[in-house]
């Protein structure tokens, strides 16, 4: 039994590697409801969704994503994460990361500003710079399933944040899933290869 679970996990390894290509990039639009997903009941009105952009990199297996959202005029709240993805045979891409959140906010004086969410996740905070958002930014997981028709891929999406863990902090206990603040969104996203 033990033999046959092991060369089930390395035809599943080796059909992925086959059909994914050595590096692809794409970019588009997304979408992420505002509301938890405990207590979504409905997919609810325009008002609850954010909208914003995604990017992702791939080489082979491993993934980058790049994504974010516009909850008010003046503030971009993005997410970074870095993890792995299954890509079956070009139609089928199923991936996982995690990263921390940062984003940037328009000051009165026209200026951006690199911000970081605080542990609870609710306030963004200053940041002196690129190198302290990325460090103090709340750690989230993201999970994303994607099916890819020629250069277009129409995906959803499933975040949620840790329980206050950050770079910064090394509070391992603090990486356990806030499964009450999970949120779904949805992705459009054009491959240029």
């Amino acid at each position: 039994m033990k033999r046959l679970l092991v060369v089930i996990m390395i035809l599943s390894f080796a059909v992925s590697m086959v059909s994914a290509g050595l590096i692809s990039f794409g970019f588009g639009a997304q979408a992420v409801n505002t509301q938890p997903v405990g207590e979504l009941t409905e997919v609810g009105s325009l008002e609850d969704w954010n909208f914003g952009a995604e990017a992702r990199l791939s080489v082979l297996f491993l993934e980058s994503t790049v994504s974010g959202h516009f909850p008010s005029e003046n503030n971009f709240d993005g997410l970074v994460t870095a993890g792995m993805r299954l890509s079956l045979f070009g139609l089928l891409h199923v991936g996982v990361g995690a990263g921390p959140a940062m984003g940037l906010q328009l000051d009165d004086g026209g200026a951006l500003a690199w911000t970081y969410r605080d542990s609870s996740g609710s306030t963004a905070i200053a940041a002196g710079n690129l190198s302290e958002a990325f460090t103090e930014g709340l750690f989230h997981y993201r999970a994303h399933a994607d099916v890819k028709f020629g250069r277009l891929s129409f995906g959803i999406t499933y975040t949620l944040p840790s329980q206050g863990y950050t770079i910064a902090n090394e509070s391992y206990l603090d990486l356990i899933p806030s499964w009450d603040d999970a949120r779904f969104g949805t992705s459009v996203l054009f491959w240029i290869f």
